[in-house]
């Protein structure tokens, strides 16, 4: 059995199946609680990859119209082939919950604050209905990175965005020294930023500031080796390429101790 786990749970299962998608929705969509709502209240595509290019992003993307489940898009910012076009943003604005970029540094490639700002503008223009998606990032913060959090917040706060999600860098417990040592931030270095969120330069932007950077008892909630005393995905379910579901995503948990057992 444990040989089993070890090579169900292994990386590279490959693109998920849009059947098993599709089951998985089916099977909480149906759950209400006791006044009648949906339990079930968005669909996070996430392919440990790019969601956009996903073979059956269209299908899943038109089931949870059907079914008027919003998803919660977090993109790369390449948006590959049509979705670049302002027709494609509008529908995805239209579909999502919240549309988040992800962000691990300045050079990650050409043009995608280009692509961010057309999304805002597309966006801005339909304002008025009442579920168009956010537009967010999310950035890993680390040591190489550090020094760009002004530009960041300047440049989220000048073109719209509505909110930014800091997430602290996490290393598996195999992580080399050398890698902690390149982009490992210090606890001071944390606290200050927090800071800086909380009461500094920062605090006055008209961004929302959210992320691990600000659970509770400091960064370190659902870390790597860590014990989570409140789970702050307790009411996420995680489903893999061939159907099986987890129920906490912390990364040692899921990739490291479960090959040693």
């Amino acid at each position: 059995m444990a040989n089993c786990n070890k090579e169900r749970r292994a990386l590279g299962m490959g693109e998920m199946p849009f059947e098993v998608a599709r089951a998985a929705i089916e099977k909480y969509a149906a759950d209400c609680d006791a006044s009648g709502k949906r339990l079930l209240q968005e669909v996070i595509p996430s392919t440990m990859g790019e969601p956009l290019l996903y073979s059956h992003f269209d299908e899943l993307l038109e089931f949870c119209r059907a079914l008027e489940i919003p998803l919660n898009l977090t993109t790369n910012g390449t948006f590959p082939g049509k979705w670049v076009s302002d027709a494609a943003m509008e529908l995805l604005l239209r579909s999502c919950s919240d549309i988040k970029v992800s962000y691990l540094a300045s050079e990650q490639f050409d043009g995608w604050k280009a692509n961010v700002e057309k999304l805002v503008r597309v966006r801005d223009r339909l304002r008025e209905d009442a579920r168009v998606a956010t537009v967010s990032l999310q950035v890993t913060l680390h040591k190489k990175n550090l020094h760009e959090v002004p530009e960041i917040v300047s440049w989220a706060s000048a073109n719209g965005i509505d909110r930014i999600k800091w997430n602290k860098v996490v290393f598996l417990s195999t992580a080399s020294q050398s890698l902690r040592e390149m982009y490992a931030l210090d606890d001071a270095s944390l606290e200050s930023l927090r800071n800086e969120f909380r009461t500094g330069e920062f605090s006055a932007s008209n961004v929302k500031h959210e992320g691990s950077l600000f659970f509770k008892n400091c960064a370190d909630q659902c870390a790597v080796g860590g014990k989570c005393e409140s789970c702050p995905f307790a009411d996420e379910v995680w489903v893999w390429p061939d159907g099986h579901e987890d129920h906490c995503p912390n990364p040692e948990r899921r990739w490291v101790g479960e090959r040693s057992e």
